[in-house]
């Protein structure tokens, strides 16, 4: 579903699979926004982010006018089909975490087994790491040990503030960097629809 397009001349990818997302979700929350903008929220360079943008087009999630990009009908109906909602959270002692950015994702708990890849591919985009989670009457660890065992006050302000329903897994990226953070749980999300 999220793909990246590598340099022109075979090189290192111009954009990684999480940088669409993550700008579907920036575009979403500051329509119109300006290229040059997007380039500097993702950390990406303004020539990635223009194929970025492109790529975006030829999907028909995203349009430019001259005031900005803007999430088309496709691109508002993707992020809604797949329950889209990041946020800062303060997880205490569900994560490791100095700092936590959790991204839900609406029913998708079958495609998640262990968290370990997801745990993985947040490192690779310089997360510390991700926690995996999936609510099932209750918030658990995909082991189905009770989130609430590990800190009850943190596991029922993120199944409020995130209005977990059953089905949902939460994904909670962590780093001392607030980016990298949040890079992490984009990372590990995408790897999760994209299986």
């Amino acid at each position: 579903m999220f793909e990246v397009e590598l340099a022109s001349r075979g090189g290192a990818p111009l954009f990684r699979p999480f940088h669409v997302l993550k700008a579907l979700w920036h575009i979403s929350q500051q329509q119109p926004l300006g290229r040059k903008e997007l380039s500097e929220l993702l950390g990406i360079g303004e020539g990635s982010a223009r194929k970025l943008v492109s790529y975006l087009e030829e999907k028909e999630w995203a349009s430019t006018t001259r005031q900005g990009i803007g999430l088309s009908a496709t691109g508002m109906k993707l992020l809604e089909g797949i329950g889209l909602v990041v946020k800062e959270v303060h997880a205490g002692n569900i994560t490791v975490g100095e700092i936590d950015f959790a991204i839900r994702l609406r029913k998708s708990a079958g495609k998640v087994s262990n968290g370990i890849a997801q745990r993985d591919e947040a490192m690779k985009a310089g997360a510390s790491g991700a926690t995996t989670l999936v609510f099932r009457e209750t918030l658990q660890f995909l082991d189905g040990f009770g989130a609430d065992r590990a800190d009850r006050r943190a596991a029922r302000v993120l199944v409020k503030d995130l209005a977990l329903e059953n089905g949902d897994i939460l994904i909670i990226g962590s780093s001392p960097d607030p980016e990298l953070a949040i890079d992490g749980a984009f990372a590990a999300a995408v790897l999760t629809l994209d299986s």
